[in-house]
Formats: structure tokens, C-alpha cells, sequence
């Protein structure tokens, strides 16, 4: 019975090699999938090579699209700001800066429709002396330890 013949495709950044019924893939620096060092699969792809097969495509790394600007100074920038996962090209803290504003105004928006009582309970932790303010305002009329 004579060995299978491995089949080899080629795909961008190395070869798909068939041997045995299982799928290897031999990147460019001839390293394959599969980890071995010797692996008969690197073998076939420089058999194929050797032959005149077709050499495989190089791994290309497309261009960022220009579609997001970073809020903050206006560079390119990946992601995307619905999902809260974008990052600046320029500054990588653009992101958290964004992210603190967003806070911030939402803490705003949330303080103007507040209660009375809970902004004066806010403004106790404004300041010490708000605090000892508040503090001496809202006294008990009880014994703490009760």
C-alpha cells in the first residue's frame, strides 16, 4: 500500500496541506498548525514548491478606515462609540477622558430632576465643612448606641 499524497492549497500567509485526513497549515516561516518541527506537511509544502507550485500570497494588514474620529482631538480611531470599545490612534487615555465627560454629564442630567433631600444629602459630602453643616442640621434626637 503506498502512502497518501498530501494535498496542498495555497492561502494568504501559507498552504493548507491535506495529509492523512487531517488539515495542516504551514505558515511563510515554514512553522505548521500542528507543532511539530518536523512535521511532513512542512516537507510538502517545499516538495510543492520545489515543483513549481504556486507561491502563497503574503499576509497584508488592510488600512484603518478613517470612518471614526476620536471624540477628544479628532485623530483616527478604531472601534466604535455605540459599544463603548473605540481607542484613539493618538492618545490611548482619550477613551477614559470620553468616558469620565459621559459620566459627568450623566450625573448632571440625573442631579437636576433629584429631590431636595437627596441634593442637600449630596451637598453634605461636598466639603468638610458642608458636612459638619449638614451634621449639626440633622442631628439626633436619640441616643446613637440605641
Amino acid at each position: 500500500m503506498t502512502p497518501p499524497v498530501p494535498t496542498v492549497a495555497t492561502v494568504v500567509g501559507g498552504y493548507h496541506v491535506t495529509l492523512h485526513d487531517r488539515v495542516h497549515v504551514v505558515n511563510k516561516q515554514r512553522r505548521c498548525s500542528c507543532g511539530r518541527p518536523a512535521c511532513a506537511a512542512i516537507r510538502a509544502v517545499a516538495a510543492y514548491l520545489r515543483a513549481g507550485g504556486q507561491r502563497a500570497p503574503a499576509v497584508t494588514t488592510l488600512p484603518l478606515a478613517a470612518t471614526l474620529l476620536c471624540p477628544i482631538c479628532r485623530s483616527p480611531a478604531r472601534g466604535t462609540l455605540e459599544r463603548k470599545n473605540w481607542m484613539c490612534s493618538a492618545d490611548h487615555s482619550h477613551f477614559f477622558f470620553w468616558r469620565v465627560q459621559r459620566i459627568r454629564q450623566a450625573r448632571a442630567k440625573a442631579m437636576q430632576s433629584a429631590s431636595p433631600y437627596a441634593l442637600e444629602v449630596l451637598s453634605a459630602f461636598a466639603s468638610e465643612q458642608a458636612r459638619a453643616e449638614f451634621l449639626s442640621t440633622h442631628a439626633l434626637t436619640y441616643p446613637a448606641s440605641a
